[in-house]
This record gives structure tokens, sequence and C-alpha cells, in this order.
């Protein structure tokens, strides 16, 4: 519909409460838009620190971010609170993969990333971080798609 001569089109005052907070294939999370924003970067990340800088952020602006918890525990060898609302089903495996890693259970952490990638196609933080956790062996990330760097450089 075409605004009447004189009247200003009607257009959202705050569009960062629109549309549905996505990660960087498209998939929604259960955070605000800002915090999806700073996960973004992290997946973006090309190094462990902006990583984790990123993923700081996204918890300081969503505090219930468990996504982003998750993933600051695992690269940082800390426990935390976890998670203060439901996942998507993608993160909670997301989730377990990193706990696993972070646990040291490489084995698991490779099985659930195979599996993982297997449903979600893509998931550059849970494959970082499985491989920055992995102590030996082949590495597990081996076969994902190129749509990411591998691994962060120092």
């Amino acid at each position: 519909m075409e605004p009447t001569r004189g009247q200003q089109p009607i257009r959202p005052t705050h569009l960062a409460t629109f549309g549905p907070a996505v990660e960087d294939h498209g998939r929604a999370v259960t955070a605000n838009r800002e915090g999806a924003a700073w996960y973004r970067q992290a997946q973006r990340a090309v190094t462990c620190q902006l990583a984790s800088a990123a993923l700081r952020q996204a918890v300081t602006v969503d505090p219930s971010f468990g996504l982003a918890i998750a993933d600051l525990d695992a690269i940082n060898g800390t426990t935390s609170r976890g998670a203060g609302r439901r996942q998507m089903n993608w993160e909670r495996h997301h989730i377990e993969l990193v706990n696993a890693a972070a646990a040291g259970d490489a084995a698991r952490a490779a099985d659930l990333l195979r599996e993982h990638l297997a449903n979600v196609g893509c998931d550059p933080l849970a494959s970082r971080i499985a491989a920055l956790r992995q102590q030996s062996g082949r590495m597990i990330t081996d076969g994902i798609p190129h749509c990411h760097p591998k691994g962060w450089t120092s």
C-alpha cells in the first residue's frame, strides 16, 4: 500500500526486536538478537582469543544464553551454572559434545561431533572446541564442510 502524499511510511523503530535470533548458518538459537550477533562473531573468529571475547560479550548481553555459556566454559576449562532456558535440539547436542570434549572424553566427543555434523552440516564452534580439547590421535574435524576455517590460528 502506497502512503498518502505527505504521509511517512510506517517503519519499525526497534529493528533489534524483530525476527528470530540465529547463528551463522541460520539456525535459531535461544538467545536475544544481540547475543546471537555476538555468537555469530565467535563462529567467524580466526583465533580462540577472539572467539572467547565474542562469547563473553554474548553471555554479558544474554546471561541465559546456554550455548555461549557452554562454549565459553569448554574453551576455558571451567564450569558454570549452565543454561537458564530450554534449548533447541541442535543446541542440546552441541552442548553435550563440547561438555564431553571439555571433560577430556575425546572418543565420545568425536562420536558426538560426527553425529552432530551429520544432522546440522556445519558447526564451527563445536568442531573447533572438540579439536582444541583433543589430546591425541587423528583430527576429529577431518571431513567437515569448508564454510569455516577448521581450526583457530595462534
